[in-house]
């Protein structure tokens, strides 16, 4: 009796671990540069640099040269990530890691240490 009771726990067990296992996976599902290409807008503070992510070749459109002032780098291409978007610079290397907060919104932080948030623009 004793050796069925303990084969059930574990049976239990892995199931619950299983459960957890399959859980997180689908929670990180690697979203598509179609789904996430369109007009954002990178905020820091009360400043905003519109930022287009153009679903051809991961390009980046819009504002870039405000984007660089915060980054440190000129961003020239994006790549989706299970948990975020990364920023890439010319030799596409990553500049900012924005790690995704809720739908349509990304944080991350510059060299400096700043916050900066990234929203698809209504």
């Amino acid at each position: 009796m004793q050796r069925f009771v303990t084969l059930i726990a574990c049976a239990v067990q892995v199931m619950f671990v299983s459960a957890g296992a399959h859980a997180m996976a689908s929670s990180l599902v690697l979203p598509t540069h179609a789904q996430l290409a369109g007009h954002w807008q990178l905020r820091q503070q009360d400043r905003i640099c519109a930022l287009d992510l153009l679903e051809q070749a991961g390009a980046l459109g819009g504002d870039v040269a405000c984007v660089t002032q915060w980054l440190g780098d000129k961003p020239l291409s994006w790549s989706p990530t299970p948990d975020g978007i990364w920023l890439m610079n010319a030799e596409g290397t990553g500049i900012t890691h924005l790690n995704r907060q809720a739908k349509d919104r990304y944080e991350g932080k510059t060299p400096n240490g700043s916050v900066v948030i990234l929203q698809r623009k209504p």
